[in-house]
């Protein structure tokens, strides 16, 4: 009998808390204009690059990485690797 009313609680009251918390909860806006999905000026030199006045900083990343492979620009030098430890 203690654990009913310490863990179970009544279902009622439990249903009727759940109804009223689901209720309570505002719609959320969409959050694609926030962070770095927001569009925002870019410098001269980053909009010739990009082609555009205004990118988020995800598209503008999206842009340089698909440039450097394009170019075969990415080194595959391991940051915090030194060259001597080749006995490892």
């Amino acid at each position: 009998m203690a654990s009913s009313a310490f863990g179970g609680g009544c279902r009622v009251l439990m249903a009727a808390a759940k109804v009223v918390s689901a209720s309570a909860a505002p719609a959320k806006a969409p959050r694609s204009n926030m962070g770095i999905m927001k569009v925002v000026p870019v410098s001269s030199q980053l909009g010739d690059f990009l082609g555009t006045a205004e990118a988020s900083r995800s598209d503008a990343v999206k842009k340089v990485w698909e440039y450097v492979k394009l170019h075969n620009l990415q080194l595959g030098v391991r940051m915090g690797v030194e060259e001597s430890s080749e006995t490892l």
